[in-house]
This record gives C-alpha cells, sequence and structure tokens, in this order.
C-alpha cells in the first residue's frame, strides 16, 4: 500500500497517473518505491471500475476524461505543485492535452504517439510529425517513452556510445518476441496489451524504416512479412511501423532502422486474417486466475559494414514468472519499468528541470551520466544481457 510522504531536494511533489489500464495499473503495482518520492499520488480513468481496487491504496482516485478541458482543470486545480503527470491513455490528441497542460506548473510524460484529426489515421508518417508539434512549455514534456518506444532507443544508444565514430553509419533493429500463452485457449488468444492497439500496429499501419537516414513508408496498409532467425529457429515476424523506428534518425550514427516483431503461432494466425474486426475480438489480455506461460523477449542490435560482429542486447522477462510474483504479464511488467526509469530521471536527476519537449533518442545524455542510467536500471531490475547467442538476423523478406 502507498502512504504519502514528504521528501525534500526532489523535483516534482505530485504525481498524476491517467489512464489505469494494461499498463497504468502495472505501473501503480511496480512503483511503489519510487511513488515515495512524490508528496501526493493520483490516479484518473474515465472509467470508474478501474479506480476501485485503488480506494483504500492512499491514492485520490479520480474518474473522468482527460481530454476534457473541464474535467482536466479539476484535476489539476489545488494540487501541490509542481507535479508530473503520465499520460497512459491510448486512443487519445496527446498534443491538446499537452496544450492544457501547458498551462500548469506541471511537466509530462506519455508512451504513444498522439492521434490526430481523423482518429483512423494509423500512419506513423503523419501521427509522428503531430505527436512533436512544438509547445511552449515551462517544465519537460517527454513523448513516446516505455520500452519500444523509449527505453530501446536509450539502449540502442548505449551501444553505441560503447563503439568508435563510424562515418558509414551503423544500422539498428529493435526485435521483440512474445511467445505469452494461455493453455486453455481454444478459438481465442492471450496476448500481453491492448488488442485493439496490437490489431492495428500488426494489421494496418504500414511498415516504417529508416533508410539511410530517412524515414520510408509503405504505401499500403498493413506491415510486411518476414522470417528471422532467433536463436537458430526460424520465425514469422512483421516489419512493423513504429514510434521508436521515427525516433532512431535523431540519434548521430544512425544510418538505417527497422523494427521486427512476432508473437505466438497462435497470435500470428489471428493477425494473418483479412478480418480486422473478428482479429480483433479473439485477442485477449489474461485475466487473474489464468494461467500463462512463455517468454517476452526484447532485442536492440547495431551493426555496421565496419563491425565484425553486430552487438545485441536482450531484455527477457518469463510470463510465467512475472505473473506469479506480480499478478502482471511480461508485456506490463517491462513497460512499468521502463516508465518507471523514466520517472526517476524526471524526478531526481537534472533532467526533470529542462523545459523541452524530448523523446529517448534526442535527450541530451552526456557522457558523465551513463553510470546514472546503469545505476538506475540496476536499481529497478531492468536486465540487458548480451544477445550475441541469439544470432538475429532475416532471413527472408
Amino acid at each position: 500500500m502507498y502512504e504519502p510522504k514528504r521528501l525534500e531536494n526532489r523535483n516534482y511533489r505530485s504525481l498524476i497517473i491517467a489512464g489505469i489500464g494494461t499498463i497504468g495499473k502495472s505501473l501503480i503495482s511496480l512503483g511503489g518505491d519510487q511513488f515515495f518520492h512524490f508528496e501526493h499520488i493520483v490516479a484518473v480513468d474515465k472509467d470508474s471500475s478501474c479506480l476501485l481496487p485503488l480506494q483504500k491504496s492512499g491514492i485520490t482516485c479520480l474518474a473522468g476524461d482527460i481530454t476534457d478541458s473541464q474535467f482536466l482543470n479539476s484535476v489539476m486545480t489545488g494540487l501541490p505543485v509542481p507535479a508530473l503527470f503520465i499520460n497512459l491513455c491510448s486512443g487519445t490528441d496527446n498534443v491538446r492535452i499537452r496544450k492544457n497542460l501547458a498551462h500548469y506548473d506541471t511537466a509530462y510524460l506519455d508512451s504513444c504517439a498522439s492521434t490526430t484529426e481523423n482518429p483512423d489515421e494509423n500512419r506513423f508518417s503523419r501521427l509522428m510529425p503531430y505527436t512533436y508539434s512544438e509547445i511552449n512549455t515551462r517544465h519537460p514534456h517527454w513523448l513516446c517513452w516505455g520500452i519500444n518506444p523509449g527505453l530501446v532507443e536509450i539502449i540502442a544508444r548505449r551501444i553505441l556510445y560503447d563503439l568508435p565514430d563510424n562515418t558509414c553509419g551503423y544500422d539498428v533493429s529493435v526485435y521483440e518476441f512474445d511467445r505469452l500463452e494461455n493453455r486453455a485457449d481454444s478459438d481465442r488468444a492471450a496476448v500481453g496489451w491492448c488488442p485493439g492497439d496490437l490489431v492495428e500496429e500488426m494489421m494496418l499501419s504500414p511498415t516504417l524504416e529508416i533508410i539511410a537516414g530517412l524515414p520510408r513508408e509503405d504505401e499500403i496498409p498493413g506491415p510486411r512479412d518476414c522470417i528471422i532467425n532467433w536463436e537458430d529457429e526460424s520465425i514469422v515476424a512483421k516489419i512493423v511501423g513504429h514510434e521508436d523506428i521515427w525516433n532512431l534518425r535523431e540519434i548521430p550514427g544512425v544510418k538505417n532502422g527497422r523494427f521486427y516483431y512476432s508473437l505466438s503461432p497462435a497470435v500470428m494466425k489471428i493477425l494473418s486474417m483479412d478480418d480486422v474486426k473478428k482479429a480483433r475480438n479473439m485477442l485477449y489480455i489474461p485475466a487473474e486466475g489464468d494461467v500463462i506461460t512463455g517468454l517476452e523477449q526484447v532485442a536492440v542490435q547495431v551493426n555496421a559494414e565496419t563491425m565484425a560482429a553486430p552487438k545485441t542486447l536482450v531484455w527477457t522477462e518469463d510470463h510465467a514468472a512475472t505473473w506469479q510474483q506480480f499478478g502482471l504479464n511480461g508485456v506490463q511488467y517491462q513497460t512499468a519499468k521502463s516508465l518507471l526509469l523514466a520517472i526517476m530521471l524526471m524526478q531526481r536527476t537534472d533532467y526533470g528541470l529542462m523545459p523541452l519537449s524530448l523523446c529517448a533518442s534526442n535527450l541530451p545524455i552526456a557522457s558523465h551520466d551513463w553510470p546514472v542510467f546503469d545505476g538506475f536500471m540496476q536499481e529497478l531490475d531492468i536486465n540487458w544481457l548480451d544477445g550475441a547467442h541469439m544470432n538475429l538476423h532475416v532471413v527472408e523478406e
């Protein structure tokens, strides 16, 4: 249970968490140690039932829609300031929310691209420029943070920091293989995060790549299929459009970038259907009492023509282990831990005092700051290990 406690010498007094869904509840479940660095915690969701488990937690719970400027004003009024606002609501116009928050003594953090005036827009070439609309703020706005986007970009930069300058440019590849399964499944399949957003990413958004330092997006909807080698096993994956791929252009020395995403065979079969609505209805997030298995692995690989072998780091979590210990699947666990890293940086370092809108690829990291990142990740039990043995590479497109 969270107990409010006043600590001095911190950047922000209040923490607002908007969106107590798949990731929001995970953040609260894992965030106790970091929440003690705030004087006041607020949880917000438009579905009051999501707030019921928090009623006796010491966290202030408010039901309402943060896209409603009048409600958002009521949330921010009277809070101990300065405050840090975490927006974990998917499918929202984050730019509009940020413009409203810019009037308050408040920093901002979110985990995905903003929607646009067209709710059916799913091309990252349209979503990302709008997401990064310029807004004058007194405090930092960190955009598209989490594990991917977010932490994978930090890891790519960490790998590059230890490599020599390369005028030929580096290739950065993000790989994710989520083997989440519920053995009780028959005609449906379990996934680790929002089925609607997953279907949009894996069936509707076209492939986005960085080629020669520039974004290149396919003209037809849906990502391209490919076969990748994963520990000497050939698996079907999709080359997806994603926020982190768009962001990689901000990292000096990055020439090319791609994101290869695969899930369990049952999920991939559903995602190969032509019927988007039916596919969405066949996917679900496991609930309490389900028995889940499988590994969640995210890897970042850096390569170049001048390198004898690519450098790969991988973060592995066992779904069954995180489920048993925390009541969270591996995707929820990794995403929440990554957000906690961003919160730590905002609250406990000078990064939280920069009035800039930034993503993880253009955060101005000084060389002497890398031990801070390493230390915070160790504190959070975020374990990126050498992944050379996995021999990750594309077999066929």
